[in-house]
């Protein structure tokens, strides 16, 4: 840790993190284009610099850590002082993972899926098949979870005899709970960055849960969910994939994903068609909004939309903006193509909503969040290439510039599919697998890698921190307190409640204008520790959170990182410079060396005290965001053949490239035009007031 801090002030550049594990944060440096320069760079000098900086880094993947022999487990492309030779330690650490850590979970066969229609040459469907012709079920409803560690490891494998070991609601006690009830806050991002990433999650993936087979989690006699009664707390089983056939015995538990893995907006617009048409006004090709431009209310009074589990007021502004997005885009294509019905211009619609979304959470959210300007330049790459940087643009892929470089130049959106294909047991025995195993799971896992999102992805994306435990509402008029409100009571129909009291507008100025929280150990949302479940008794999400991971052999965190090509940690005290965080760690984890291996992942991932510059969580997630990032485009034809001006249209494809997050509230909610969202770029980053 010491050496982190010598190198960034060597480099005049801030610190990775602080003792405690919270992010530091320079607006001098960090936050993007709202507080710092956009580079520039050379084709003729800079190029060159960066090719041949991933030449020499494929050659020696070692000079991504710290020297060897020095026992510093952590990578080091944040504290390169020369962007290019950082960009070309992310882009190898990425091919890394590309090609060893995406594995399919069928052997032998795959789902079947009905014929194609016609129209699904250029409509995506709504269930997420015919998105691949040569395998039409790929990244479908209903399709399991593939996995970033090799299935056939025993690291990929459940837990059984350890899966309460040590008890999840003990971790959570001890290591999640906020310190009096008080937020520890994230000051470079505002609210609206929580809301949008369970808004994103709701799109990508949900787990089946049982209804009559649980868990049972004992409940220490101290603890104020106790009762005489009830000793335990039940929480229900995820339900494996009943499809499993008996010759996959060698595989983990499997799961499926109830929604499509297809980046496509199933949040707002469904998984089914049944959904789908419940949610249309078919007019126009339009979405049902109620005449305050509100989502029509379900008998249960909540708002109705295509995927609502776990809602509150923050989901609701979403749902709420991105239907009127929907609709505004319709008028704008009725406009343009006054001869198409109802049907091509929701299909239309859709397409270019969903892409907008993609966009925005590739270079607003992810910037935002994780502020690094060496990151930016790399997400900015991910959309729309380093190209984009040069002056002047290329005009084509340079001579002796290979062809799987073109991504990087020109932008994975719009560029070539990529299928991608499991690695050989000659690869795998060069990576380090013994002979006789890399030939056993060449033989299982041959050609092409299916496309769908992971169970360490799902994973990663444990992020309850982030909410606070309360939003401050403003009136972005006058800016001027209008009451505190408990998250725990946005829930469910009250969301729907506080969204007709206040108004659009003013939620959306009240999320701007205040900060989340970190992505850091005792720093849990209390109302989430002490749910109750009708029927069933009280919840601990964060107890959960711990025990989904076990439950579905996702690996504990030192093993993560080995799977996943991180070096793992020697002690608990390589994860964190804060004494009472690792006295705490070792009260429940033990406190000797090898009690780093018994850490689970949630826990060291909130633990972890050295992350990269400007970050708002550590490189042990980010390892998974670097290779599923650009995954789930790359292997979506919507983002890469067919993101082009035949299928989206020419005005579609304008409408993609001129907005953003920040264009969308000032379409829909023109009284924030006068507030502090109009002197920044990025709607993630704080409002000033």
């Amino acid at each position: 840790m010491k050496r982190a801090l010598w190198i960034c002030a060597l480099l005049a550049l801030p610190a990775s993190a602080g003792a405690e594990g919270e992010t530091d944060y320079d607006p001098a440096y960090c936050g993007g284009a709202d507080f710092s320069e956009r580079p520039t760079f050379s084709p003729l000098t800079d190029l060159p610099a960066l090719l041949g900086g991933i030449a020499t880094y494929r050659a020696n993947p070692a000079l991504l850590y710290y020297g060897p022999g020095d026992g510093d487990p952590w990578t080091n492309w944040y504290l390169e002082p020369d962007q290019r030779l950082a960009l070309a330690k992310l882009a190898v650490m990425r091919g890394i993972l590309d090609a060893y850590s995406l594995w399919d979970t069928y052997l032998g066969w795959f789902p079947p899926a009905a014929p194609c229609p016609p129209e699904a040459a250029t409509v995506r469907q709504l269930d997420g098949t015919c998105n691949d012709a040569l395998r039409p079920a790929m990244g479908a409803a209903g399709v399991r979870f593939g996995r970033n560690v090799m299935p056939l490891k025993p690291a990929a494998q459940a837990e059984t005899d350890t899966l309460m070991d040590p008890n999840p609601r003990e971790i959570s006690r001890v290591l999640m709970t906020r310190d009096g009830g008080e937020t520890v806050r994230a000051p470079f991002l505002n609210l609206l960055a929580a809301a949008w990433i369970q808004f994103q999650i709701h799109d990508w993936f949900n787990h089946t849960n049982h209804t009559d087979a649980f868990h049972h989690i004992p409940l220490a006699e101290d603890d104020p969910l106790w009762r005489p009664w009830r000793p335990s707390m039940a929480v229900a089983k995820t339900q494996p994939d009943p499809m499993r056939q008996a010759f996959e015995a060698p595989l983990p538990p499997v799961y499926q994903n109830e929604v499509t893995h297809w980046w496509d907006g199933s949040q707002i617009y469904g998984s089914d068609v049944a959904t789908a048409e419940r949610l249309r006004a078919f007019e126009g090709g339009k979405l049902l909004l109620d005449e305050d431009g509100l989502l029509p209310e379900a008998e249960d009074g909540f708002s109705d939309t295509g995927f609502r589990r776990n809602w509150w007021v923050g989901l609701s502004l979403f749902h709420t903006l991105f239907a009127q997005e929907h609709n505004a885009i319709a008028e704008m294509l009725a406009d343009a193509y006054p001869q198409w019905d109802d049907q091509q211009l929701y299909d239309r619609a859709r397409l270019i909503n969903s892409a907008l979304i993609v966009k925005i959470h590739t270079i607003e959210w992810t910037p935002a969040i994780i502020p690094n300007p060496t990151l930016e330049v790399g997400m900015n790459t991910n959309w729309g290439g380093l190209n984009a940087y040069f002056d002047p643009p290329l005009a084509a892929l340079p001579p002796g510039v290979p062809e799987s470089l073109a991504p990087i130049l020109f932008g994975v959106a719009g560029g070539a599919l990529d299928r991608k294909t499991y690695p050989s047991a000659e690869a795998l025995t060069a990576g380090g697998v013994p002979a006789a195993q890399a030939q056993q799971v060449a033989a299982l896992f041959n050609g092409e890698v299916p496309f769908s999102l992971t169970e360490e992805f799902v994973s990663v994306y444990r992020m309850h921190p982030l909410l606070p435990e309360g939003i401050e509402l403003r009136s972005a008029a006058r800016d001027v307190p209008a009451g505190k409100v408990d998250i725990a009571k946005t829930r469910d129909r009250k969301a729907r409640q506080l969204l007709e009291r206040l108004g659009l507008t003013d939620l959306a100025y009240s999320f701007g204008t205040q900060s989340p929280g970190q992505l850091v150990l005792r720093n849990y949302p209390t109302f989430m520790q002490q749910l109750e479940i009708p029927l069933l008794g009280p919840l601990d999400l964060a107890a959960v959170d711990v025990l989904r991971d076990r439950e579905r052999g996702v690996p504990r965190y030192n093993e993560f990182r080995r799977q996943l090509f991180l070096r793992p940690l020697a002690s608990i005290d390589e994860l964190t410079d804060d004494a009472d965080l690792r006295a705490r760690l070792k009260q429940i984890y033990g406190a000797e060396p090898e009690a780093i291996e018994r850490v689970d992942l949630l826990v060291g991932t909130l633990a972890e005290g050295t992350r990269p510059t400007c970050y708002g969580f550590g490189e042990t997630l980010f390892q998974v965001f670097t290779l599923m990032a650009t995954r789930r485009i790359q292997a979506d034809r919507f983002y890469t053949d067919d993101f082009t001006p035949e299928v989206y249209t020419p005005e579609g494809m304008a409408w993609i490239a001129d907005n953003g997050l920040k264009s969308v509230l000032l379409r829909h909610l023109q009284g924030l035009a006068d507030t502090g969202l109009g002197e920044i770029s990025n709607a993630f980053h704080p409002w000033p007031r």
